[in-house]
């Protein structure tokens, strides 16, 4: 075993279940098709070093890393706070582990935090509920999403305060100082609030409505692009196109979205011309993969 990779120990059947439905939520994300500037199963987007099958490999080299933060959040006895710090020392080697399946690729950073972050929460809820699983519906919105704030507010919040010239190395770092905008970090000691209010709502109107599942992801990404000041977009550009980004988004859904019958040639145009333009909506993604995962987790993708 090499020292980066994760020690053998005794897995508990939730945590194998936790992580393995942040591993569906990765796939379930790049197979939704077409993603305008985004990586899918038609198109690399915006893209020249990857392709679904770098998607893939990720996926699949991060999934023990999944089950070993749901596993830590079922059985560590510590606080909220100290649980965060112990995950992300295994985000480190989940880190390392996607840029060796992808040959040194950033294809999934932002939702190694994200995701670790609600495997652990669930592990803990989890943890709290006693032996039931998630197909017993332990897991509920709130209680992930408070489980989720009391882990990291206090922590990332401090850690945003100390962010300067001197210390900003991630591009979300630069954007805060340049824009003033918090990406990730700021989505998470908030709650996420674009997934609360954006992405698990679409996501579950158009469940209840017996939509097509993959136009549902894509009318929840849409949605999600046309509010989201997406951190991936101003590093690549600037704010001007940001706001370019969200009314484009915007007019789709105002013609009816992903639902009208022309909906998949009109992203197809967009994804031509974000491509042209070098513009890739990541952090939607990331958003959108979120509440994927959430929805696959609290049992409501009916």
């Amino acid at each position: 075993m090499h020292g980066n990779q994760l020690p053998e120990v005794t897995i508990s059947p939730v945590a194998i279940e936790i992580g393995t439905k942040a591993w569906q939520a990765l796939l379930e994300e790049v197979y939704t098709t077409p993603k305008p500037g985004l990586v899918d199963t038609w198109s690399c987007g915006a893209h020249t070093d990857m392709d679904v099958h770098t998607f893939e490999r990720s996926a699949e080299a991060l999934r023990p890393y999944f089950i070993r933060m749901a596993e830590q959040g079922y059985t560590l006895q510590c606080s909220p706070k100290e649980l965060f710090a112990e995950i992300r020392k295994t985000g480190i080697l989940a880190e390392q582990a996607m840029y060796r399946a992808t040959d040194g690729v950033n294809t999934h950073k932002g939702l190694i935090f994200t995701l670790g972050i609600f495997c652990a929460a669930a592990g803990r809820c989890a943890a709290a509920g006693g032996d039931a699983t998630a197909h017993g519906n332990t897991f509920t919105i709130t209680a992930l999403f408070y489980m989720e704030q009391q882990m990291t507010a206090e922590i990332l919040m401090e850690e945003l305060r100390n962010i300067n010239s001197t210390t900003a190395v991630s591009n979300g770092e630069k954007n805060l100082l340049q824009y003033g905008t918090f990406g990730i970090r700021g989505e998470a000691l908030r709650g996420y609030p674009a997934v609360r209010n954006l992405a698990l709502p679409t996501l579950m109107e158009g469940i209840r409505a017996k939509k097509d599942w993959n136009l549902i992801k894509l009318q929840t990404l849409m949605v999600l692009m046309s509010q989201v000041e997406d951190s991936n977009i101003l590093s690549r550009h600037d704010q001007k196109t940001l706001r370019i980004v969200q009314s484009e988004a915007d007019k789709f859904l105002k013609k009816g979205g992903a639902y009208v019958l022309d909906a998949s040639y009109e992203l197809c145009q967009m994804d031509a011309s974000y491509i042209t333009r070098n513009i890739s909506a990541g952090g939607c993604a990331d958003l959108l993969a979120t509440g994927i995962f959430l929805v696959l987790l609290t049992g409501k993708f009916v």
